[in-house]
Formats: C-alpha cells, sequence, structure tokens
C-alpha cells in the first residue's frame, strides 16, 4: 500500500502559492494601469520593493510547505 501525502500541509502550501500569484498578477495588473492612466508616476522605491518581494517570499514559503510536509508527513 502506498503511502498518502498528506493533505493539510499539501493544502496550506496551495494556497501560500496561490496567495503569491495572485499577489504578482494584481500588482503586475494595478502598476500597469497605474502607469497608463496619468503617462508617468513615480511610486515609492520601499514600496515597490515590498510589492515585489511579499509574492515571491509567499511562494517561496509555500514550497517549502510542501517540502517538508512530504519529508516529515505531518
Amino acid at each position: 500500500m502506498k503511502p498518502r501525502p498528506n493533505a493539510r500541509s499539501t493544502k496550506i502550501a496551495g494556497t501560500l502559492v496561490t496567495f503569491g500569484l495572485g499577489a504578482i498578477f494584481l500588482e503586475r495588473f494595478g502598476l500597469s494601469e497605474w502607469q497608463g492612466s496619468s503617462g508617468s508616476g513615480h511610486i515609492d522605491p520601499t514600496l515597490l520593493s515590498i510589492l515585489v518581494i511579499v509574492p515571491l517570499v509567499l511562494i517561496g514559503v509555500g514550497c517549502v510547505v510542501f517540502v517538508v510536509g512530504r519529508i516529515f508527513r505531518f
């Protein structure tokens, strides 16, 4: 009988990755709409770096949760 992967860690990982991808989509869509409406816009570099880093961190954490969940089978 094959061991069944843990559904809880897989669901958590899938949720984190989905939120990360959704945040990337919203960031790209929002920045393109904002840039297109006024012609030229400036955004604080700190805010821009947060908008880029947070989705990537969510995706990375989702991958780590998936791998750790598969290894330890909580």
